[in-house]
């Protein structure tokens, strides 16, 4: 119990050091921008850009300073990062087709391109703002707080604690109703799928690349909602769902319908059979 204890304040001592780190980051760009500061692309990109920074920060520094470890094990290692980065946000991007092709197959969505907003400028920052996005969530779910916990408490602990916390970091859309729950399912089994993916590698670059392919794919490029929110630049769109929305996931985005979920289970499995386990790192 006390090794527990000991785990979880540790844990909450890397999110307080994250928080106080992010602040100047989020005073920043407050300064340049006013209450309204996210409707500039260049300062959502700077505030991502930080906040990934911030948190790479607590890491290293819990990681070598308060556990002693090495740079070796904060997931980062550079050899793995091609296969990681451009295998994984292929896949990410795959998975999250499947149930767009599912969808269309059964006359639920179907192609319509509305591209009179479209402009490379912002699609190329919307890209570089959720690559930098999902890399702050990977690193506040499967960097240090999954590391301690696989360490000291087994894999299966480290699963189940940080998926709790990945659930409570989507809590907002989580609590809209029937689509909220399906969300919910669909963000457990995807935190299921990049924590394994994270073990299968021992480094983080292939969770975030999953992460970004699914993210980057949905939102900048086909400009459909990410767990109800707008997370491209242009407002260009490429898909219609007239379909019911308890299949296509209405406001919510595909990841609120009950199609949705093929995605992270196809990825669940991918990551489990094709990917060699690799012990981890003291």
């Amino acid at each position: 119990m006390r090794g527990w204890i000991r785990s979880l304040l540790r844990i909450l001592g890397f999110y307080v050091l994250w928080a106080l780190l992010l602040t100047p980051v989020v005073l920043g760009v407050v300064a340049l921008g006013g209450e309204q500061w996210d409707l500039d692309p260049m300062l959502r990109l700077g505030f991502e850009i930080g906040a990934a920074a911030a948190v790479l920060a607590a890491l290293i520094f819990m990681a070598l300073v308060i556990d002693k470890r090495g740079m070796n094990t904060i997931g980062f290692r550079l050899s793995a990062a091609p296969f990681g980065l451009a295998v994984g946000t292929l896949v990410g991007a795959a998975i999250f087709a499947a149930p767009v092709l599912v969808l269309v197959a059964l006359g639920a969505a179907r192609f319509a391109p509305n591209f009179a907003a479209f402009s490379p400028l912002l699609l190329a920052l919307a890209l570089a703002v959720c690559f930098f996005n999902v890399a702050m969530q990977e690193m506040l779910v499967r960097s240090y707080p999954f590391q301690r916990l696989q360490l000291r408490h087994g894999a299966a602990a480290a699963i189940i604690v940080t998926t709790i916390i990945f659930l409570a970091m989507h809590t907002p859309a989580l609590i809209q109703g029937v689509h909220g729950a399906i969300a919910g399912a669909n963000i457990l089994i995807a935190s299921v799928m990049l924590s394994i993916a994270y073990l299968r590698t021992g480094a983080l670059w292939l969770p975030i690349g999953l992460h970004l392919g699914w993210n980057g794919l949905q939102g900048p490029v086909l400009g459909v909602n990410v767990t109800g929110a707008a997370i491209g630049m242009g407002g260009w769109s490429t898909f219609e769902f007239p379909g019911a929305a308890l299949l296509t996931g209405g406001d919510m985005g595909i990841e609120g319908g009950l199609i949705g979920l093929i995605g992270p289970t196809l990825g669940l499995i991918a990551v489990a059979l094709w990917v060699t386990p690799r012990a981890p790192t003291q």
